[in-house]
């Protein structure tokens, strides 16, 4: 009962130091650090002011991505500069002794809707982030992606790489 409620608090403790780090999000064609609070970040008080973002870490999950025995950071972000779009990106950090290396965000879409992320390994060991998502199919309005799909992703250095 007691390792359980270790465990319990561990993992507590994790998400809420995940939701209170710098990642990397994309905004449109670009990336930018950004370092959250609770899971919030917002620059500026008006989407009409020059340079306003809110971002929002939407899904987090923790496992070892690179085999280095360090629990790595997996984040699904949002961002917004107004208007109605929200930009859906893939990012995270890698642990180590240092400093976290921060993971180049992979934009997955606008107003996409990740529904589960899991940790795939391959025979090598190697590991897989695979993403099952909605995203907007031909007939589908912008508020809502009906399209089932499933995306996997792997790390070479600090990028994303599409592997399915």
């Amino acid at each position: 009962m007691i390792l359980v409620a270790i465990a319990l608090v561990r993992s507590k403790i994790d998400r809420q130091a995940a939701l209170n780090a710098e990642y990397l999000v994309a905004i449109s064609e670009e990336m930018e650090q950004v370092r959250f609070q609770d899971g919030k970040y917002r620059r500026g008080s008006s989407p009409f002011q020059e340079g306003f973002l809110v971002a929002k870490i939407l899904n987090i999950k923790r496992a070892d991505l690179n085999s280095d025995g360090f629990r790595d950071t997996i984040v699904i972000a949002a961002t917004n500069q107004g208007g109605s779009g929200s930009w859906i990106s893939l990012s995270g950090s890698l642990g180590g002794k240092e400093k976290p290396t921060l993971i180049e965000p992979e934009s997955l879409g606008d107003r996409v809707d990740v529904r589960n992320i899991s940790i795939e390994r391959g025979s090598k060991g190697k590991a897989a982030v695979c993403l099952d998502m909605l995203v907007h199919g031909p007939n589908d309005a912008r508020c809502c992606p009906t399209q089932k799909q499933r995306a996997c992703f792997t790390l070479a250095g600090k990028r994303w790489i599409l592997i399915s």
